[in-house]
Parts: C-alpha cells; sequence; structure tokens
C-alpha cells in the first residue's frame, strides 16, 4: 500500500462521509440524485454539458488539471497542454441528502497514454508506483543506476547513497506512445512501521511504536471509512468484528523514508445508540399541531437528524406540523464519522389542537397606560396575559403601563379547567408621550422600511399641498430630525442615524400620524 494510495483513500472518505452516515442511521430518505455529463472537444477546449437528473441544489467540476469549478452546471475548460485528463462531477442536494458523482477520461491533443509515477525510498531500497492513464500495453523503467525493469510496479535497491534520475516508458503495440522521468534520491536513513494495540467493548486505542527519521503518519481504520492522522489515536467502531489496520508512515523532509505494516483488531460488543464521542438531547415547545424541537446534543457531531414519528420525511430542522393531534415518539439522532460517534434520544410528545379562537384589542391614553379587552371565543375559563416585558397578568380585562418606548410582542393564553385552549400573539408599538394620536388607519406609508436610511414617503391625495411637518424622534423621545415641506405624492428623506428602531411622526393640519422605522 503506497502513500498516495491511503491519502487518495482518505480524501474520498471524506466526500462519501454523508452517506456513510446516512447509511448508520438508516434514514429512510426520498431524495435521489445521478450525476451525469457529456462533453464535446475543440483542441483543447471541452465544453461540458450536464445531464445530471434527480433533486440537487450543488454542481462541481473537478477538471483533472488542478482547476475546479462550482454552481456552473455547463462549464467550458481550456486545458494549457495536451494529455489524458480524468475530469469529474460532483452533485449534492444539501437538503433532501443525497450525493453522487461521475468521471471520464479526457484524450486532448493527440494524446493516447501518459506516463506518471510515484516513489517510496526506504533507506537504500525504493519502491515505484505507475499512476499512468490511457491505452498501452507493457512498460518499462530505468532506476538511473544501469538497471531497468519491465514490472508494473518494480521494488528496487540501489547500491550507494546517491540521487539518481528513473524513467517510465509506455509502449503501446511496441511503439513509446509517452514517458517521465523524476529525480529519485535515496540514503542510508530508513524507517521502520510498527504498532501496538488495546480494546475496550468497541473502543479500540493504538500506540506508534515505529522506528527511525519519519514525520507524519497515517491510520487506515480497516472498516471502509475511518482514518487518522494523529500519532496514538483512539477509534469507536459502529460494530463488533476483526479490521486489518494499517500504518503508514513517512519522511515529509528529505523524502527517504517511507514504510507501512498491517495487523488484525478484534473489537466485540453491540453497535449504535450512544457510542463515540457525542450525546443527543433535544429540548421542545408546541403550539397547537406546531412542534419546535432544539438540537441541545453535546460532542463532536457531523450531522444531525429528527424522526418525528408520524411517517414524514425525517429533517434536519427540528420543525414540524402535525397533521392530526396525538401522542408521537420524537427521535433526535446525532453522529459524526470522524471520529466516530453515534447517538439518539426520543421522547413522547403531546400534540393537542386548540379548540379556542384567541383575538384582543387595545387602548390607551396620553400616560401610556394600555386598556387590554379579550375578544376570544370558545370554552375557556381562565387566562394568562403576557405584556411582551417579562410580566404578564390573569385577569379578564388588564391594563397595563409600559415604562419605556418601544415594540412588544402581548400574547394572550386561554384555558379551559387548567388546560390550554387557545394561544395568541399580537405586536404592540408604545410610542413616546406626546405622539400617540394615531391616525385610524395608515395614511402616510414610508417605504422601504427597514431601509438603510433613505426613506420614500407616500403622500395621500387629500394631503397634497398642504405643508407637513416630519420628525424623527429615538427611543428616548429625543428628535434627531425635524423636516417641513409643502407636501406632494412622494417625498424622499434621507436619516443620517445609527441602526436601529426610530418614530416617523407626522403633522400635517389637524392630523397626526407615527411610524416605527427600521434603519439597518
Amino acid at each position: 500500500m503506497s502513500i498516495q494510495y491511503t491519502i487518495m483513500k482518505i480524501n474520498t472518505l471524506r466526500i462519501a462521509g454523508f452517506a456513510i452516515i446516512l447509511g448508520l442511521f438508516s434514514v429512510k430518505l426520498s431524495a435521489q440524485c445521478t450525476a451525469g455529463f457529456t462533453e464535446s472537444t475543440t483542441g483543447l477546449t471541452v465544453q461540458f454539458t450536464n445531464q445530471a437528473t434527480g433533486s440537487y441544489n450543488w454542481i462541481g467540476y473537478d477538471y483533472g488539471d488542478g482547476a475546479f469549478d462550482q454552481g456552473v452546471p455547463n462549464p467550458t475548460h481550456v486545458y494549457s497542454q495536451a494529455g489524458i485528463y480524468e475530469a469529474c462531477q460532483y452533485i449534492q442536494d444539501t437538503v433532501g441528502f443525497c450525493f453522487d458523482s461521475k468521471c471520464d477520461t479526457l484524450y486532448l491533443g493527440g494524446a493516447t497514454c501518459a506516463a506518471n509515477f510515484y516513489y517510496f525510498p526506504d533507506g537504500l531500497n525504493c519502491e515505484f508506483y505507475s499512476y499512468s492513464f490511457g491505452i498501452y500495453d507493457s512498460v518499462a523503467w530505468s532506476f538511473g543506476d544501469g538497471t531497468v525493469s519491465s514490472d508494473s510496479m518494480p521494488y528496487h535497491t540501489y547500491s550507494a547513497a546517491g540521487t539518481y534520475t528513473a524513467c517510465l516508458y509506455l509502449y503501446s503495440s511496441g511503439s513509446v506512445c509517452d514517458s517521465i522521468c523524476q529525480l529519485v534520491l535515496v540514503d542510508t536513513t530508513s524507517c521502520q512501521a510498527d504498532f501496538t494495540s488495546s480494546t475496550n467493548v468497541l473502543t479500540a486505542s493504538f500506540t506508534n511504536t515505529s522506528s527511525g527519521g519519519y514525520q507524519a503518519q497515517i491510520w487506515d481504520f480497516g472498516d471502509n471509512f475511518g482514518s487518522s492522522q494523529a500519532a496514538n489515536p483512539t477509534y469507536t467502531y459502529f460494530a463488533a468484528g476483526t479490521y486489518t489496520v494499517c500504518l503508514t508512515i513517512y519522511d515529509t523532509v528529505s523524502g527517504f523514508c517511507f514504510s507501512d505494516v498491517c495487523y488484525d483488531v478484534t473489537v466485540t460488543t453491540g453497535g449504535g445508540g450512544g457510542t463515540g464521542g457525542c450525546q443527543a438531547a433535544y429540548t421542545y415547545t408546541t403550539n397547537q399541531l406546531e412542534f419546535i424541537g432544539t438540537n441541545t446534543s453535546s460532542g463532536a457531531i457531523l450531522t444531525s437528524f429528527w424522526d418525528f414519528g408520524d411517517g414524514s420525511t425525517p429533517s434536519m430542522s427540528g420543525n414540524h406540523t402535525y397533521a392530526v393531534p396525538g401522542v408521537y415518539d420524537v427521535c433526535l439522532t446525532v453522529g459524526n464519522i470522524i471520529p466516530f460517534c453515534y447517538s439518539q434520544e426520543c421522547k413522547q410528545v403531546a400534540i393537542t389542537e386548540q379548540t379556542c379562537e384567541v383575538d384582543f384589542e387595545w387602548s390607551f391614553n396620553d400616560q401610556n397606560v394600555y386598556s387590554f379587552k379579550n375578544l376570544s371565543s370558545g370554552n375557556f375559563n381562565s387566562v394568562k396575559w403576557q405584556f411582551g416585558d417579562g410580566n404578564s397578568s390573569t385577569f379578564a380585562n388588564p391594563s397595563y403601563n409600559y415604562n419605556q418606548v418601544g415594540n412588544y410582542e402581548v400574547c394572550l393564553t386561554t384555558f379551559e379547567d387548567g388546560n390550554k385552549c387557545g394561544y395568541g400573539c399580537k405586536s404592540l408599538d408604545v410610542y413616546p408621550l406626546g405622539a400617540n394620536e394615531l391616525g385610524a388607519s395608515a395614511a402616510f406609508i414610508a417605504y422601504p422600511n427597514p431601509s438603510d436610511g433613505t426613506i420614500s414617503l407616500s403622500v395621500p391625495t387629500k394631503f397634497n399641498e398642504q405643508i407637513t411637518k416630519i420628525t424623527v424622534l429615538d427611543l428616548s423621545g429625543r428628535s434627531i430630525l425635524q423636516q417641513q415641506f409643502v407636501a406632494s405624492s412622494s417625498e424622499q428623506l434621507n436619516i443620517d442615524a445609527a441602526a436601529g428602531t426610530y418614530f416617523m411622526q407626522i403633522n400635517s393640519g389637524d392630523f397626526t400620524q407615527v411610524i416605527p422605522i427600521v434603519i439597518r
């Protein structure tokens, strides 16, 4: 096993991580997608035409020459030189959880084969690995010390330390179709991979006992998706079994050292719920048929799914609306690939449908004392008012004095024999004293709102040609802008103020209107 193979394998596993987690959780997902494309070539220019199908919201292309595009379904790419390239398309649905890819080999500029190789020295010994493409039927190696080989992956021992020019030749029907040469450095320095392990149920702990001048290591835990670059990792398997664990070490400085070793490791006892370093947990509230879940899980979590127990498709969102009342088993599942963990929490949730229709209104005086009147219908015998500032009342029709101007969400809950039967909220604006003589309905319209400070004011026809005064107040009641004009059908204001909530007081003749505005 080569270091390049190991690195490529890790990268592939990381890309496929979501698919693996989905399989572990046995989630029934409806979203499907299939990657696909065709290409047309003119010289070194390739036009890619997307043929992918299904539900996906992200697309990317890897052109095989180090370039990458995303978000472009039908890209055109110009290659810098003739050769053979592996172009790949990747698609993903981040909402419906599908992932797929397709790759195709492109022969450009008359190329029929492309030679490439890696080498891995260990002291004076060197392993050669061909990474070539195209149509060829035989290979030849020249190691730079007068020796040759026709093996596909030769292992060569040099007689002395030094720098050698190693070459790989590809042949098709007796003729060379491509070749490549690289400088190979060998020295007397070597390294030897080795490790020990211990297990505790599904968790295995590994100790690197390798020797020699190496600076990096890669572990493959043998279950087709677990890997690590830590010196002495700990890994939790999903299921009991015997796994072939491999350790690869290499020299990242001089390149003189490469070694790997594999041993079988056996772990025992079940898999699933609660393994690894994560713990599923959630809190929730309900509002009639609506469930609002909050994920409070802990640990290194890659992904999470809610199953609401009514046969609906699992979702990454904790918000769900049921079709009918009832008691449902709501489960939150969380997990990760590296390090592996899996946990699930389920609760029985009672979903009730309200039988009372909540409605209310209010009036106020010039001291900002608000009188609330309950207009709700249905069978209820007690209520609870919440005034939006942390205070509440159980009076049937309370009066309340707000201490500060601002916007408040006033909520009324009705109960029948202690059981909640209705709930509703309305937004209430408390204005500065003296600026609360609102018209029966909005006459002037300010837009856009929120805005960046530039606001257009739509003036009703009945106020045209009248002297109109605009005063903009902050939440403390302090005036930050005053402007007077003879109104036309539309006026524009420029409010130079910090982001926040303000009140625009409009006076035209005997008419007064206050409009809350938000500047961002």
